[in-house]
């Protein structure tokens, strides 16, 4: 049996610069400690709460629309399955998510991304506001506001990158680049 290396994992997450890396449920306790870690971000006050502002809206994607659940104890029902991680280079942090999806999920997604991304911030700005008035989408949670805020929180398009996973799931892949300076 080959064991888990946490010097190898430590070591591969420096040299990625990987500041902050949770998979698992994302309970809301998770995400009162995915704050508080992000909290202490060196960069001003505005970067980190923007930080703070994509990393939830990237987990409740997870908690919410993962296709892959576990039941959690302290909330009495099945939460979704993900992975978030917070890295950086030079001039940007990159937020990167990926969870399990159901196939047939794959297309609308990449259209409103594509969608989104080819917005300037002016009909961005329209474009939520429009989505706001929208009533909530029959079984789904939220507002679909989730890649319009990111894209405006962060001044960056959005990227989609989709895995095959099973024969009826894809993973997910959504990266954000938030600029280190204002």
């Amino acid at each position: 049996m080959e064991h888990f290396s946490v010097k190898t994992f430590k070591q591969q997450l420096s040299a990625k610069k990987i500041s902050l890396a949770f998979q698992g449920i994302f309970s809301q306790d998770v995400l009162a400690l995915i704050g508080k870690s992000l909290r202490n971000t060196p960069e001003s006050r505005v970067i980190a709460k923007r930080l703070f502002a994509i990393v939830i809206e990237m987990a409740q994607n997870i908690h919410h629309y993962s296709a892959e659940k576990q039941y959690s104890e302290k909330d009495g029902r099945d939460i979704g399955v993900g992975i978030v991680a917070v890295a950086e280079d030079d001039q940007h942090y990159v937020i990167t998510s990926g969870n399990c999806i159901d196939k047939h999920e794959v297309p609308p997604l990449i259209e409103r991304a594509n969608y989104i991304n080819g917005l300037d911030a002016d009909k961005l700005k329209a474009f939520y506001r429009e989505q706001r008035k929208m009533p909530q989408r029959e079984g789904k949670p939220g507002a679909n506001l989730g890649f319009i805020d990111m894209v405006r929180k962060s001044g960056n398009p959005i990227e989609i990158n989709i895995k095959d996973y099973d024969e009826t799931r894809s993973f997910f892949i959504l990266s954000v680049r938030v600029n280190k300076e204002l």
